[in-house]
């Protein structure tokens, strides 16, 4: 997305409770737009004519055929448009809040009929010649805005978010982002603070989504991280302010949110043989059923039951390396398929020698235990030289922002409309 002009030219920042305008949005009215509720109604179409009536409702505890039938439309006529949806969508997948509108001529032929499945799925219908039905999905057109904000740790960045207003949503897209080089499970400290710039996405004034982060910079005790988007047609990735990619060769742990409970370890007191052994992974604590995710692209040598691993999947990746994911619930994957980074294989479980949910990570070279925490992540290839200008022309102007947004002692909103 091309911003159309300076975003700090347009930024809206919040001190001491008073709200200043820098200079007017673009294209829509001065000040803040309170966002609406994300469950509004969805809108409905008017009639075409006199000579057309408009029947709708939503499905609730009804089949399509019933809620038709209701409505005095003729058996053949429903299941012509049922037939003619089955390329785009099954019915028999409906759900008691999808909303349905059916433009019906005096003889209660359906001439027109549009089904709504969410804000950003809905479906027409338009009669053709034959009697049937021409169907496609509608292309829906978003409005978007573009926010920034500091969120300040104080526990975790997922509660951070949270308490700023916004969604957990938010905090997975960002851990997301570094998942490559931050575990927020183990790496955060009190008063760490992050500067993000994302978009929010409206439809008819609701909000349905949140859409790209296009910059973050993570300001830790330890070190900073920065991540900026860019999209050219050709690459589309996040990158640093050099140009360095920021995906490398392995994740940092298998979970999008999940807790360290147990590290490695030469000699560590087993909680269910109760005596001293090596613990050559890392344990992380996360609800039953939670997605476990490959670290990185590889092949699955092993996925069944293995002693006190429980049920166990071992991918086997390039250089020597191995990945093992220990003491799951289910197993997605079967030996000899591929699988990519971040592509779910498992779900956690407490299967085997374990006291609860969990999943045991480990990682070995040349088939010998190695601490995950200190694997070589190596980068993927740089950014081309003659891509450079358009992408520092891409990330200056965000990159000041979130420099600047860092600076101040309170969060910063910024509200832009970006039709």
């Amino acid at each position: 997305m091309h911003l159309k002009c300076t975003l700090l030219a347009r930024l809206l920042y919040v001190a001491m409770g008073v709200i200043f305008l820098l200079a007017p949005l673009p294209g829509a009215a001065s000040g803040l737009q309170a966002a609406p509720p994300a469950n509004a109604p969805l809108a409905l179409e008017a009639p075409q004519s006199a000579s057309v009536s408009v029947v709708q409702g939503q499905i609730r505890n009804r089949t399509l055929y019933e809620a038709l039938a209701a409505c005095d439309i003729p058996p053949a006529e429903i299941l012509a448009l049922s037939k003619s949806f089955k390329p785009v969508f099954d019915f028999r997948c409906s759900r008691p809040k999808d909303y349905y509108q059916a433009s019906v001529d005096d003889q209660n032929l359906i001439r027109k009929f549009i089904y709504k499945t969410s804000p950003l799925d809905e479906y027409e219908a338009v009669k053709d010649d034959n009697g049937g039905y021409t169907v496609h999905k509608r292309e829906i057109v978003l409005d978007r805005q573009v926010v920034a904000k500091v969120f300040t740790i104080e526990s975790s960045l997922y509660q951070a978010v949270v308490d700023s207003g916004e969604t957990q949503q938010i905090a997975g897209l960002v851990a997301e982002i570094f998942a490559w080089d931050i575990d927020f499970y183990l790496y955060p400290r009190k008063g760490d603070r992050i500067a993000v710039v994302y978009e929010r996405c409206y439809k008819d004034g609701a909000f349905v989504k949140y859409g790209d982060i296009l910059a973050a910079r993570y300001v830790g005790k330890q070190k900073t991280f920065s991540a900026f988007l860019f999209n050219n047609g050709q690459f589309d990735g996040y990158y640093d302010e050099t140009g360095q990619p920021l995906k490398k060769m392995f994740l940092r742990i298998p979970l999008k949110f999940g807790r360290m409970t147990s590290s490695f370890s030469i000699r560590r007191f087993h909680p269910v043989l109760k005596r001293y052994r090596a613990h050559t992974g890392i344990d992380y604590g996360a609800p039953m059923g939670t997605p476990i995710f490959a670290t990185a692209n590889g092949r699955v040598t092993f996925s069944g039951w293995k002693g006190g691993y429980g049920k166990l999947i071992i991918v086997k990746h390039s250089n020597g390396y191995q990945t093992y994911y220990g003491h799951c619930r289910r197993l997605l994957k079967k030996p000899g398929q591929l699988v990519e980074q971040g592509q779910v294989i498992a779900r956690v479980g407490s299967t085997g020698l374990s006291t609860g949910p969990h999943v045991h990570y480990e990682v070995r070279v040349n088939g010998k235990p190695i601490n995950p925490i200190k694997v070589k992540k190596s980068r993927g290839k740089p950014l081309k030289p003659e891509l450079l200008a358009a992408f520092n022309k891409t990330v200056n102007e965000r990159r000041l922002l979130v420099e600047n947004l860092l600076k101040e002692k309170t969060s910063l909103v910024m509200l832009i409309r970006d039709n």
